[in-house]
């Protein structure tokens, strides 16, 4: 068994309609450092230059309403989808998904696993909340959605919880932490607070999200 398996504390959740799956130390340690190198670098540019999602036409209600604030980054449009996908640590560790150890889990929570396993398309993009960031109740057009949080510890906000809308789940935010869900049902992030917002960024919550679908 790898080390990067090795480290995994894996959970299963919800029921045979609506499984999820939370699995803690996601990425290993040598990993973990590359990646936040990679958000540091995206969260080095001044704020005032970087793109905010309320800012862009997704995630908007039919009166075109914006569902989040947050700092957003998207990865392939960053790097050459043929040729970059190597230098980002990010976009690399996608792999982890398609090892026989993550099928096993995936096994695990049959019909619905399978669905995942068919799908052949991934897209990544990276998110940063920071003070009164959040995203209302929405839900996702694809097959299935992975999150992995990212923050500083000691965490200086508070904040920034993950709720299952429809469902009444709620998932603990946690570092390192990798939720998979089914994403057409209802989920949110409710507003990140900070007693003292920091005159940089990077002390907020990352949230790095793959999108599964088949094309």
């Amino acid at each position: 068994m790898n080390q990067l398996i090795k480290n995994w504390v894996v959970q299963m959740g919800g029921d045979e309609t609506f499984p999820f799956i939370v699995i803690d130390n996601w990425y290993d340690p040598d990993t973990e450092k590359s990646v936040w190198k990679e958000l540091d670098f995206l969260s080095c540019v001044d704020r005032a230059n970087q793109q905010r999602a309320e800012n862009t036409v997704v995630a908007r209600t039919k009166d075109g309403e914006s569902l989040s604030r947050s700092y957003r980054w998207y990865p392939f449009q960053i790097y050459n989808k043929e040729y970059g996908v190597p230098y980002s640590p990010i976009l690399n560790s996608v792999n982890n998904f398609r090892t026989p150890e993550f099928y096993e889990v995936m096994d695990k929570i049959k019909p619905q696993g399978r669905i995942w396993k068919s799908s052949n398309c991934d897209d990544t993009i990276i998110s940063y909340y920071e003070n009164n960031d959040y995203y209302k109740p929405h839900w996702d057009k694809f097959l299935w959605t992975s999150l992995i949080w990212f923050y500083r510890e000691p965490k200086q906000f508070t904040g920034g919880d993950f709720t299952l809308t429809e469902r009444g789940y709620k998932i603990d935010l946690k570092h390192n932490r990798m939720f998979m869900f089914p994403c057409y049902s209802l989920h949110e992030v409710s507003p990140v607070k900070f007693k003292k917002l920091p005159k940089e960024m990077g002390f907020g919550r990352y949230t790095i999200t793959h999108f599964w679908y088949s094309a």
